[in-house]
């Protein structure tokens, strides 16, 4: 059995993430100039490991691939993932390679899989059509991601080139082993693919095949760290919604009250808000959809389901003792809603929400 991360740290001092092994511009990349490994999703890691270690903080980025991110992670190679994750029920609850469960943070991102690269192949990955036309169509997908897991589904296996990364689908299209690479607004536009050496036609599908909400994945039962890595992404996006930035982060603390001041204010004062590591490393990829903006009360679109992926996996089944084991002894689900009195409003908003939480009791039940 591991021991928890904010335990381990306390003697090791160094924090371990898990990241691409191979370069995705924007979100990890190798800067010459520096020496040094940099990128979106390294910042992530920077931002955790100041906020547990403090100031003078150190960290491990471990490279990792689609088709060993959660073995290694179950086995303690790395304390947290953030590697272009997609936050899926199977992953939660039952992850295939690793035989366990993890826990996600909230996204950090929102995308979804497109077809991209040859504009005559593309149009046939649209339509989902390999006959004709487009009995040709060779799609490069990367293996253990569930941008395979879906192409899988809708092509069949001999219309399929496996990868190991982007950089090598790409580098298939320029080599003319395939002609539609997968990817997001993020991992495929033209300008990333043109940076690797492609000169040929290029297009970009205009259909979105997954939903990718991409989150730190910590493993399960440790979970005073998940909910340090949980809430130092809420003060990323906290700050930027109020305009604190990398180097007014000594202010944060005098704003807003967390169970530990120092650590987010350390978070903020290495890497900066959530809009600034957006502009340092993706804004001259792709603009920043609204679905990926602050919350303002009025532009939204993060109300969406999570994938299942796949929900055929058969687990063990529920923890001897566990809270799902007691609930199927029982018989029934009990849940904890507030209860209108007497006096209140029948039509009011209170009244609603009320209603609302029942529901979502009667459906936790129906579903255990």
């Amino acid at each position: 059995v591991l021991p928890p991360v904010l335990e381990a740290l306390q003697e090791r001092k160094v924090l371990r993430c898990g990241i691409h092994k191979y370069d995705s511009r924007g979100f990890i990349s190798f800067n010459n100039e520096t020496n040094t490994r940099e990128g979106f999703e390294v910042d992530l890691c920077k931002a955790v490991a100041a906020a547990a270690l403090g100031s003078n903080y150190t960290y491990e980025l471990v490279p990792t691939t689609g088709a060993n991110r959660f073995e290694k992670h179950a086995n303690g190679e790395f304390d947290v993932l953030i590697s272009g994750t997609t936050h899926t029920f199977d992953r939660d609850v039952h992850e295939s390679s690793s035989g366990m469960g993890f826990s996600f943070s909230t996204p950090y991102l929102y995308g979804g899989m497109t077809f991209n690269g040859v504009p005559e192949f593309v149009k046939c990955a649209d339509e989902l059509s390999a006959v004709g036309d487009c009995a040709g169509i060779l799609i490069c997908s990367i293996l253990g991601t569930t941008w395979y897991d879906t192409t899988k589904e809708l092509f069949p296996s001999s219309n399929i080139v496996l990868t190991k990364d982007q950089g090598e689908s790409i580098q298939n299209l320029i080599d003319g082993k395939c002609n539609v690479i997968q990817g997001e607004q993020y991992e495929a536009p033209e300008v990333v693919v043109r940076g690797f050496g492609y000169e040929g036609p290029y297009g970009q599908g205009k259909t979105s095949f997954t939903k990718d909400p991409l989150a730190m994945v910590t493993r399960d039962g440790d979970p005073e760290f998940a909910a340090l890595v949980e809430w130092v992404l809420q003060t990323l996006i906290l700050a930027e919604k109020q305009n604190i930035t990398m180097m007014t982060a000594d202010t944060f603390a005098e704003s807003v009250e967390f169970f530990g001041k120092d650590m987010f204010r350390n978070a903020l004062a290495a890497v900066g808000n959530y809009g600034e590591i957006y502009t340092r490393h993706l804004v001259s990829i792709s603009p920043r959809l609204e679905i990926n903006e602050i919350n303002d009360g009025e532009t939204t679109g993060l109300l969406y389901s999570h994938p299942l992926d796949k929900v055929d996996t058969v687990g063990p089944g529920p923890i001897n003792g566990g809270v799902i084991d007691r609930i199927l002894q029982r018989g029934f689900l009990r849940c904890g809603i507030h209860i209108l009195n007497a006096t209140q409003d029948a039509t009011s908003d209170e009244k609603k929400r009320v209603e609302l939480d029942m529901e979502f009791c009667r459906a936790l039940s129906a579903s255990v």
